[in-house]
């Protein structure tokens, strides 16, 4: 039991951790490229200082150089001379320079590749910096795009949302409202029938009613008088 609580924490935790990169990769990704600038310039700052030892190298091979001539000279020098003993000693100046100096050409020969590779990787850098920060750029503008989108959206959702609940309300309104009125019918009906009102409305509309025979009544008279003044004449 303990070792899935475990395993289930561990699991929150890498959703957590992952979750933290997604909403943080474009802030990381920059940073990156900040520490990867910041490597390629030491990695430049290398070069600048093997390029200046390898300048100092090759000084004191040209230096070699000129000594041995110098040398040479002398030595052809002496023998001219007939100095053979003194030309011996020179030679063996200039097998000691010779060596020191062949020393010095391979010290040049290793900045040389030294001084190749990392300018080939150098450039390598570069150009792979200036292609990452042109996807990052696009990356960002449609991570603004995106977001713009969905503020969009979601403004339109709940604009949906609020009409959505005006309806409800207008609604419910209406719906108090046509009880309302049902409610005051009902009342007015019961009160016509207390009072018989109702009674004599379904009487008149039947044309059965007081006013109906006192109508009649009248008319009954009048043609009795009609008839009586007839008869007088």
């Amino acid at each position: 039991m303990l070792r899935k609580i475990f395993t289930a924490f561990r699991g929150a935790a890498s959703e957590t951790g992952e979750a933290i990169i997604d909403h943080q990769a474009i802030r990381i990704l920059e940073q990156e490229m900040r520490d990867a600038e910041k490597e390629l310039n030491d990695a430049k700052t290398q070069l600048a200082s093997i390029m200046a030892d390898r300048s100092l190298a090759q000084k004191k091979v040209d230096s070699l150089v000129d000594s041995i001539s110098e040398y040479e000279a002398s030595a052809i020098a002496a023998l001219e001379k007939g100095d053979e003993a003194l030309a011996q000693e020179v030679a063996g100046r200039i097998a000691s320079l010779e060596e020191e100096k062949a020393s010095e050409e391979a010290v040049v020969a290793q900045y040389d590749g030294s001084i190749e590779t990392l300018q080939s990787t150098i450039r390598k850098s570069q150009n792979n910096q200036r292609q990452i920060k042109q996807q990052i750029s696009v990356v960002k503008a449609t991570e603004s795009a995106q977001k713009a989108q969905a503020a969009v959206a979601e403004k339109h959702s709940g604009q949906n949302a609020s009409m959505s609940n005006a309806m409800d309300s207008l609604d419910r309104i209406k719906k108090k409202q046509e009880h309302r009125a049902a409610q005051m019918e009902a009342a007015s009906q019961m009160e016509k029938e207390a009072s018989g009102a109702d009674l004599d409305e379904r009487l008149k509309d039947a044309g059965i009613g007081s006013s109906n025979r006192q109508a009649s009544d009248v008319m009954s008279r009048l043609k009795a008088r009609a008839q009586s003044a007839d008869s007088d004449s």
